[in-house]
């Protein structure tokens, strides 16, 4: 069988079962498992892992996108000096989302200019990754929508799009 032919096969199953990595990397990952020795097992997991780190990796990017952030802020780039009244265990604590799985809402408030948002975007970012949906907006924006929502009677509309 020609090496075309070998590839074909693989290349429209792939295409039918919608794994874009797999059909990518196959030709690859042959090569490599022909080169180093590969058995059957190794080869496929190997397969298998690309696709599905590629598709945590592009659901955490549509869950980035969809949050709407002004920009993509981390935990790591927190400035502590400004940051007052959280502690680094009060924060790793955050940062794990348990919250999120037990139904507990998070409140930041403070002055300006201490770091507020950061914090809410690098928590909303971290819970992205963890494949949680997430949504960014300012208070006076969203208050700003609720009126506009009531006035106009859309209120379940405005309920679905956040």
């Amino acid at each position: 069988m020609s090496e075309a032919a070998r590839t074909a096969v693989p290349e429209a199953h792939c295409r039918e079962l919608k794994m874009p990595t797999v059909r990518r990397s196959y030709p690859e990952l042959v090569r490599q498992a022909t080169h180093d020795g590969w058995d059957y097992e190794e080869f496929l997991v190997q397969l298998l892992e690309a696709e599905v780190l590629a598709r945590r990796d592009s659901t955490v990017e549509r869950l980035l996108r969809q949050a709407r952030f002004p920009d993509v802020k981390t935990l790591d780039q927190l400035d502590w000096e400004a940051l007052r009244g959280v502690e680094r265990p009060q924060l790793a604590q955050l940062a794990a989302c348990d919250y999120l799985e037990s139904g507990e809402d998070v409140v930041i408030a403070g002055p300006i200019g201490t770091g507020k948002t950061h914090l809410a975007i690098a928590l909303g970012v971290e819970a992205a990754r963890r494949r949680h949906r997430v949504a960014f907006i300012r208070a006076a924006d969203l208050v700003r929508d609720l009126i506009e929502a009531r006035d106009e009677l859309t209120l379940s509309r405005l309920h679905q799009r956040y």
